[in-house]
């Protein structure tokens, strides 16, 4: 059971790091932020870092997410690396290129997005490697040989968004100024649901915020509902509940419906930041 969660729990790792937000792009600065996830009787499956760095109206996001203990053996050293990067302009990013990296010991998939905003195109360069074994015949008998097979395409996205969900964001502000009770927002992005990048934002009111504040169980100013779009283990949707902390930063986020073993939680353990 435990080894069926490492692709979902990686992937759960990777998206808590997508909700910074709401801070202001204009100036010099770097931040750092730690995550340990856990999920239910099982304890500590992994952990999770991400960097961003603005500086000379550029800008460049990177997160590593990667099992831990003995659900790193499950998963056969399992991790995922996301980067974000390109230009800051005014108090908005604008993403040139995205990139996503899962890997582990047997296997190395690569995917870089370009973006073309002059003509609302996005090409996908994806690169796999996959160790695979055969068995050869010799005068000796049969010998089992391990070779990497890579293979590699460029095609265009199936749609255009002008952000990934790492740049979205830190622009969610300019969409989103203020986390009022009761109302939703579909948005879309490089990396969300595949077919069409959509993303759901939605921030209950009455009992619903109620419930959502037991879950999170946690003081923060602000907290909210997130729809990736995609199944995430037994999350069909993948939503995430999440709370920001005083700089608008993920501090908390639980992945609900999972089965038999309670939730999957992801919480801030360390945070940095500071101007250039």
């Amino acid at each position: 059971m435990i080894s069926a969660t490492m692709p979902s729990m990686i992937k759960f790792l990777a998206l808590i790091i997508f909700t910074f937000s709401f801070l202001n792009a204009n100036t010099h600065k770097k931040m750092e932020a730690s995550y340990d996830v856990s999920y239910g009787i099982f304890g500590r499956l992994g952990i999770a870092t991400a960097s961003i760095e603005i500086q000379n109206n550029k800008y460049m996001i990177k997160m590593m997410a990667s099992a831990t203990g003995m659900a790193k053996f499950l998963s056969n050293g399992k991790k995922e690396i996301y980067t974000s990067s390109g230009l800051v302009q005014g108090n908005t990013f604008i993403p040139q290129t995205y990139t996503k990296i899962s890997k582990n010991n047997k296997k190395d998939i690569r995917k870089i997005y370009t973006f073309d905003h002059i003509n609302n195109k996005i090409s996908v360069q994806r690169t796999s490697n996959r160790l695979t074994n055969t068995v050869k015949k010799g005068l000796l008998g049969e010998k089992e040989e391990k070779k990497w097979i890579k293979k590699s395409s460029v095609k265009d996205l199936k749609y255009f968004a002008s952000n990934d969900l790492l740049s979205l964001f830190f622009n969610i502000k300019h969409i989103i100024p203020n986390l009022d009770k009761g109302n939703t927002y579909k948005l879309k992005a490089v990396g969300a649901n595949k077919n069409n990048g959509l993303i759901n934002i939605i921030i209950p009111s009455g009992n619903e915020y109620k419930s959502l504040e037991k879950d999170l169980n946690i003081k923060s100013s602000e907290k909210f509902i997130v729809q990736i779009n995609q199944k995430i283990f037994s999350s069909k949707k993948g939503e995430l509940f999440i709370s920001l902390n005083k700089f608008g930063i993920c501090n908390k986020a639980v992945l609900k419906d999972v089965v038999m073993f309670g939730d999957i939680v992801g919480i801030m353990t360390a945070f940095k930041m500071k101007e250039l």
